[in-house]
């Protein structure tokens, strides 16, 4: 139990370490080279974990998966579909800030790897956060609380398209942001385009 109990600490320390990689030097940096120099250890000892560069990645999408599946699931508390995706916003912020090696920045960074089965992984991965959205959406639709003529796939990838890219620019200004301030203008943005009140 102890060996597979450690095989799990290093494996999520290598996937860290991936996150870190993408995020501050870009896909093309992500070696068994790098990632050995990085945990201190050999190339052997990450092969033993992993068999490829694309395990490695699978894993570290899995990984991002559950993290942003957590983040929406902890976020959706309300009956509201529309404070619902208030929660979703400043949660996937406030995810960002205190991590700073956020999901989104780290899926971008891996769709530049040419592996089918990693874009294919990583497409799977935004449509089932963009279905989450989509839901919300149509829920809100349903309850009057949006205007019926929104699209609701479309306002889904606009809604993940403002947060990638307000996590992309904090994240080359080292995330010194404040996720209230821009939660609160972000929101606004949002609810004038999918005609919602922004009081929600």
């Amino acid at each position: 139990m102890q060996v597979r109990k450690a095989t799990a600490i290093r494996r999520q320390q290598i996937v860290d370490i991936i996150r870190n990689i993408i995020s501050s030097s870009g896909i093309e940096h992500v070696t068994i080279s790098e990632i050995a120099k990085k945990i201190g250890t050999t190339k052997g000892a990450i092969y033993r974990h992993f068999k490829s560069k694309r395990d490695i990645l699978s894993l570290l999408i899995d990984n991002i998966e559950e993290t942003l599946m957590e983040a929406l699931d902890s976020a959706m508390v309300e009956k509201d579909p529309i404070q619902n995706l208030k929660n979703i916003l400043f949660a996937q912020l406030i995810l960002a800030k205190n991590r700073r090696k956020t999901s989104f920045v780290v899926i971008m960074g891996a769709m530049q790897f040419s592996d089918p089965f990693i874009r294919k992984k990583i497409l799977k991965l935004i449509q089932k956060y963009l279905r989450r959205i989509e839901k919300l959406l149509l829920s809100a639709i349903g309850l009057g609380l949006l205007k019926r003529n929104i699209d609701p796939k479309i306002s889904a990838i606009v809604f993940m398209g403002l947060i990638q890219s307000t996590i992309t620019v904090w994240s080359y200004k080292n995330f010194n942001f404040v996720p209230q301030i821009i939660h609160a203008h972000i929101w606004n943005v949002y609810c004038q385009g999918i005609g919602a009140s922004s009081d929600t």
